[in-house]
This record gives structure tokens, C-alpha cells and sequence, in this order.
């Protein structure tokens, strides 16, 4: 079969690989849409600290099941499903708890595990959802994102009728502001330095938005809030927006990070310390998650068309990367198998 691979950093390319079989517990699936994240274009710049190239990227997809290993009953072949890529051992004391996605020996399909932009992929079992019938495969593709901010806001805790800011219009920014929205955050305040994705941020709900280039942005901000942000969600994480997260959450409030840091930045631990500023991480997500993520992308009206601005084909990766690195598209996916809906 075909698989798309990261041979270096900048090198998006094709491999042939062998036919997975599924083992015992695990099922063959074939990816109908793939959607590129952010964490794979950090893996093509060669800045993800966690994916080491070469890599076989991909881990929002959907997909048909096409072989079951020995074991399974709980899944049919044919049946559409989705996946939660986190691959956990169950056995250490943060997967006992139901924090597997702290698991000590976590391994990531399309990070540290063979990835989805391949014409076959073999799982757990355990790691798929059933697709609603009504969700189309594109909107599937989208479940994980939205579970990564939907984690983000539980471990958040002060959304419902909360002052939101969150940093970066991305996929995971506009997928966080309607999930804050859903959530009964009072109001949702968007930073972005692009144009188009603050205009997307107005349509999709954004109470305001700023550039986070203007040097008065944090006042600017505070104001339209009337105060203090009770919550910044940061899916930039680099020094500046860190800086401007911890200005807007004093006193009393709440700095999580949810994007992937290239660097390490500087925290002025004063600030933290004596204005009672919470900072807190927020890594992947768990089944109630995931499930929270199925009901909101599968809700009436969901605005699939906002988010998914560019579809290729799967001969077509290096380009789709291209398009997505550019910073112009929302969220880009690649359609590797046409079986579904």
C-alpha cells in the first residue's frame, strides 16, 4: 500500500509499506478523509518536540472498517468510524485514574505510531467511535480537533458564564470558540493577525476581535471584557502570546496552553505569583471528550464549511501541506479512500 511520510524536515513524500493485518483487540480500517493538524505541520518544519522524523503523519480521520483481528466483536466490518489516535497501556497510574491521556507510555498514531494518510491503518479496537449516520465524513475528520478543545475547557473549569480570550484563529482556535460558545461562555474575545480568520471568527461568533500585533491589544481587551479575562486559552504558545495571556488573566485568572510550544518561553513568575494566575497545560483528551466532540460537530447547523476550507485528493499531500503551512486554509483534508459519505 501507500503511505504519505515526513522523510525530513520541509520533505512531504509517498512510501510503499506492507498490508497491515489487525492482531488480536485490534481492527484494519480504511481512511475515508484525513485532516492535516497542527501538530503535523510542526513535524514538517522539524520543530515538534515530541515527533521524531522521518514520520507516517495523519491522526483526524475517519474511516470504514475492513478487517477485523481475532477478539473483536464489538465492530462490524463496513461500519463507519472514527478515531481517537491516543494509544495508551492501561496499566500505568494515570490510565488507571482516567487521565490516559497522560499515559506513561502513550504512543500517538501518525506521531510516534504508523499514521493515517495511508490507504490502510491497523488499531485498538478500543480506539473508535462510531460515526453517526447524519455525519458526513469530512465532519467525522473533525471529532478529534474538537475534543482537543473541549478538553482544553474542562481542564479550563471556568468557561460556563466565564470572559473568554482565546489566541490564534487556526483550526483549533475557531474549533475552541465555538466550543466556549457551546460551553455558556459569556462573551468569547479573538486574537489573530490575519484578516480573513478574524472576519471567520465574527461569523462563527467571536464577541470581538483584535491583531495581537497592536501594541495596545491587552487594554484593548480587558476593556471589551470589562475586566479580567476569567479564561485564555493559548493555541500559539510562543513568548508574545504567552506574554499577552498572562496580562490578560490578572488578577484571578486562568492561562492554559494549548498549543504546541516550538520553544521554550519566559513566564514572569512574579505576575503569577502575587496576581493568583493559574497556568495550567492541556494534552490531547479522553472519551468523555470525545463524546462531548461527537455531539457538538454532529449538532444542527454545525459550520462544517467554515472550517474545512481546502480538499485534495490523496495523490495530491505535498500540495495539501503547501496549502496548509501557508496559514491562509482553516483545516485541510485529504480524501484517501472515497467509501463513505
Amino acid at each position: 500500500m501507500k503511505q504519505v511520510v515526513i522523510r525530513s524536515a520541509g520533505e512531504v513524500g509517498y512510501e510503499d509499506a506492507p498490508l497491515p493485518e489487525p492482531g488480536p483487540g485490534e481492527v484494519r480500517i480504511k481512511p475515508s478523509v484525513v485532516g492535516i493538524c497542527g501538530s503535523d505541520l510542526h513535524a514538517l518544519a522539524g520543530e515538534h518536540p515530541f515527533i521524531p522524523l522521518p514520520c507516517s503523519p495523519g491522526h483526524e480521520v475517519s474511516g470504514v472498517i475492513s478487517a477485523l483481528g481475532p477478539g473483536v466483536t464489538e465492530l462490524e466490518l463496513g461500519s463507519r468510524v472514527l478515531l481517537e489516535p491516543n494509544i495508551v497501556c492501561g496499566e500505568c497510574e494515570y490510565c488507571r485514574s482516567g487521565r490516559y491521556n497522560l499515559c506513561e507510555n502513550l504512543v500517538v498514531v501518525g506521531c510516534q505510531g504508523p499514521g493515517a494518510m495511508a490507504e490502510e491503518l491497523v488499531v485498538p479496537a478500543s480506539r473508535l467511535h462510531k460515526v453517526p449516520e447524519a455525519m458526513t465524513d469530512a465532519a467525522a475528520a473533525l471529532v478529534e480537533p474538537m475534543a482537543t478543545a473541549v478538553h482544553a475547557l474542562r481542564v479550563a473549569r471556568d468557561v460556563p458564564g466565564g470572559r473568554v480570550v482565546v489566541l490564534g484563529a487556526g483550526s483549533i482556535g475557531l474549533l475552541m470558540l465555538l466550543a466556549a460558545r457551546a460551553a455558556g461562555a459569556s462573551r468569547v474575545v479573538v486574537s489573530e493577525p490575519r484578516p480573513a480568520k478574524r472576519e471567520r471568527a465574527l461569523r462563527l461568533g467571536a464577541s470581538a476581535v483584535f491583531d495581537p500585533g497592536d501594541p495596545a491589544l491587552v487594554p484593548k481587551v480587558r476593556n471589551e471584557l470589562g475586566g479580567h479575562a476569567d479564561v485564555v486559552l493559548d493555541c500559539v504558545s510562543v513568548q508574545a502570546s504567552m506574554s499577552q495571556a498572562i496580562a490578560m488573566a490578572e488578577k484571578g485568572g486562568a492561562v492554559i496552553v494549548v498549543g504546541v510550544p516550538a520553544a521554550d518561553v519566559n513566564i514572569p513568575l512574579a505576575i503569577v505569583q502575587d496576581r493568583e494566575i493559574r497556568l495550567e497545560g492541556s494534552a490531547m483528551y479522553t472519551r468523555v471528550d470525545m463524546q462531548r466532540a461527537i455531539e457538538l460537530v454532529g449538532a444542527p447547523g454545525f459550520p462544517l464549511h467554515e472550517l474545512v476550507t481546502a480538499t485534495l485528493p490523496f495523490d495530491k499531500a505535498p500540495e495539501a501541506f503547501d496549502l496548509a503551512a501557508s496559514g491562509d486554509q482553516v483545516k485541510v483534508q485529504l480524501v484517501v479512500n472515497e467509501m463513505g459519505k
